[in-house]
Order: structure tokens, then sequence, then C-alpha cells
């Protein structure tokens, strides 16, 4: 361990690999304590101003918190983060996510295996207009089990992306629950 390097309780460096909507995707080997922004550069910004950045299995925050210090005390994940400007779809990201976690789980403890599955079922239909308030609540309390009772890492990761933006981007979902309720008025429905 080098002395001197990284903060007061991460000691040392880190490799990150970092794509997504940024000027210099790549990887680097950061001190602890650095910010995503000192190596690669800000993402190219163009629509909204609330652009995200996340882990798939770790934090997934809007950008005002890209220039965190990247720390065991503050935030870290696995060291693979992707950023995503303001014309990326929340939305299809997460269910992009969950799809990808419901084909990695292993199928051996009914949290991960059918937690996973329903989440992929609710963010389609979210991502089609075709969800409900009810939606909203059961990935939130659903999310919370699936991190409580999984087994393993895996299972208890998977809902971070949920969990996360419900905090960071609930106006995504709560536009999708009103274009939904507004598609199925004009449908007579």
């Amino acid at each position: 361990m080098v002395h001197g390097i990284g903060t007061s309780e991460s000691k040392g460096t880190k490799v990150f690999s970092v794509s997504g909507d940024v000027a210099r995707p790549g990887v680097y080997e950061l001190e602890l304590g650095s910010t995503l922004f000192g190596a690669s550069g800000p993402g190219r910004r163009t629509g909204r101003e609330d652009g995200a950045g996340g882990w798939c299995s770790g934090p997934n925050d809007p950008a005002s918190r890209m220039g965190v210090p990247l720390s065991f005390e503050t935030v870290l994940g696995s060291g693979a983060v992707m950023v995503y400007n303001q014309t990326r779809d929340v939305i299809d990201i997460v269910h992009r996510t969950m799809k990808f976690f419901a084909s990695e789980s292993c199928g051996k403890c009914a949290p991960c295996r059918e937690g996973t599955e329903v989440m992929v079922e609710i963010t389609e239909r979210l991502s089609k207009a075709e969800g409900t308030v009810d939606d909203i609540a059961v990935l939130t309390d659903l999310s919370t089990a699936m991190s409580l009772a999984s087994l393993c890492g895996l299972g208890q990761a998977a809902p971070l992306v949920v969990q996360d933006t419900l905090t960071h981007f609930r106006s995504d979902y709560e536009t999708r629950v009103e274009q939904s309720r507004f598609l199925r008025t004009v449908r007579g429905r």
C-alpha cells in the first residue's frame, strides 16, 4: 500500500472502466478520492440538465453527484461506470439493466429469480406507457425485499438501479404512468 495516496479511509488507487456519454471513455486507474470528471471529462450535454451515471450493480446517481469523490466512505461501485446524458431514457435504462440481471440470476432463491422477472415485466409496461401507479409501489416494495432477502450479491445488487432511479428520477416513472393514463383514456379503456 502506498502511503499518502487516497483518502483517510480509502487508501490507494482503483481501476475504473468509464463508458457511455463522456468525452474520453476508457479504463482509468484513479487515486481513491478522485472524481470521474477528472478522468473522463464531462458528458456530451444536450437536452435535459439531469443526466445520470452509475454502476450496473451499484449506485445510480444524477449528474449533480458525478463530482462526489470516489471512495469507500462516499460512493464506490465495482469500477464499471456508465454515464448517460440527458437524451437517454431512464426507464429504458432500468428495463435493460433488469433484463440483464434476470438473465444472470442462477434461480436458486425466489427473491432474485422472481423479483428480477417481475421488475422486467413492470419496467417493460412502463417503457410502453402501459404502467399504473401500483407499478411504482410494487417496484419500491419489491426492491426492498430483494435487497434484504436475496441469498447472494447479484440478488442484493439487482434492485439498486430501481431504488436509485426511484429516488433521483421518480418523475420519469410518474410521467410514464401519466402517459399510460392518457393513452387508456384516449383508447376508451
